[in-house]
């Protein structure tokens, strides 16, 4: 084989070789000006050593979900909510979900689902009169991910904020109630569709196509989910916690990498946290929610050798409290990680085993489009 004189001819052995040390020092920053600088503000703000807590009734919730075609166009969905509470006898709820959407946008729909359900189960539970209630992952990524977990993304319609103002009124429910999503109820969701036609039709004067219907509908059904967390956030002062065991966040240390990789990097392996800094939790303008709420925010490892967790608080809370907080999940802690999350999570799990339970009762047939082949 010929190579073309004055052009390389490179192995992938020698690009390793001269690509190692510019990407070690992009991902372990610990020389020069940057890295001082970034392992002097890791060693000043964390704070070694987890000290006992005393708090016991600890609450938990999770959720799950799947999904499958049902026909070619149309997704079944299974969406579950669960709650474990330690008390002086165990306490646990679960509640399912099943329904069918068009197959538009749906793995975004169907997620959306199972968080209002997540955050009406949390809801109940604050009736059981817990000490904390742990939610799996962010109230943050909750409330941002309203401008992007819809089909408009940035560019919400203007008309949409008086169609989810009249949706509200015209379903005549109260859109935080019950322990399921009400616009993702097969009966509601029929009207629900209907109702977004005609308004539509209404502000545009020209009859909406298909797609311009099922944007609206996906994105009141979003809607509903955010209106659930601002009632849970009201409530749940001091007492909601969520945990998060993988976040790309940055927004404690503003590095250019996340601040869970920092702090698992170079924090040694021994118990502790961050200094606890608070954000403020803001609601996308289109929901018309114009509260913000404290979130105090930390990072702590919960035992020797284990992997951080982001943790988030609602509200501002004192360091005696965050202590108080800390120590009572390393308490009951399995591996770095509460126990709690960890039986909820399997109480709540929506499998592939249960879908194909799911199938075989509700006598589904497979679509594959290979029918008529006789295959």
């Amino acid at each position: 084989m010929k190579v073309e004189s004055g052009l390389p001819f490179e192995t992938i052995e020698e690009a390793l070789v001269g690509a190692r040390e510019r990407i070690t020092s992009l991902i372990f920053p610990r020389g020069g000006m940057e890295g001082e600088a970034l392992l002097s503000v890791i060693r000043r703000e964390w704070r070694s050593g987890i000290e006992d807590g005393g708090l016991e009734r600890i609450g938990a919730i999770d959720g799950s979900s799947n999904s499958d075609y049902l026909t070619l166009g149309q997704v079944i969905f299974v969406t579950s909510a669960s709650l474990f509470m330690r008390d002086s006898e165990p306490v646990v709820a679960r509640k399912y979900q099943i329904g069918v959407m068009d197959d538009f946008h749906y793995r975004d729909r169907v997620a959306s689902c199972r968080e209002t359900m997540e955050v009406k189960m949390a809801l109940r539970s604050l009736d059981l009169r817990p000490e904390i209630v742990l939610m799996d992952g962010s109230f943050l990524a909750m409330a941002s991910r309203g401008l992007w977990a819809t089909p408009y993304g940035w560019k919400v319609p203007h008309h949409m904020r008086r169609i989810l103002m009249a949706v509200e009124s015209s379903l005549g429910v109260g859109l935080t109630g019950g322990l399921i999503s009400i616009t993702h109820q097969i009966d509601t969701a029929r009207r629900l569709e209907e109702l977004v036609r005609s308004l539509l039709e209404e502000e545009k004067g020209t009859p909406p196509d298909k797609d311009e219907i099922r944007r609206a509908v996906a994105f009141v059904e979003r809607y509903e989910s955010l209106l659930s967390l601002n009632r849970l956030l009201s409530q749940g002062e001091r007492v909601l916690i969520a945990i998060a065991k993988r976040s790309g966040s940055r927004s404690y240390f503003n590095h250019r990498l996340p601040d869970m990789e920092l702090v698992r990097r170079y924090t040694g392996q021994e118990p502790g946290y961050l200094a606890p800094k608070v954000l403020e939790l803001r609601f996308p303008d289109y929901s018309g929610i114009g509260r913000g709420y404290r979130i105090t925010l930390t990072y702590a490892r919960l035992e020797r050798g284990t992997n951080p967790l982001r943790i988030e608080i609602v509200g501002e809370v004192s360091d005696q409290r965050l202590e108080e907080i800390l120590g009572s999940l390393a308490g009951f802690s399995v591996k770095g990680y509460p126990y709690h999350l960890r039986r909820v999570h399997e109480l709540t799990k929506v499998g592939r085993d249960l879908m194909m339970h799911l199938a075989k009762n509700l006598m589904m047939p497979e679509i594959s489009g290979r029918e008529r082949l006789g295959e």
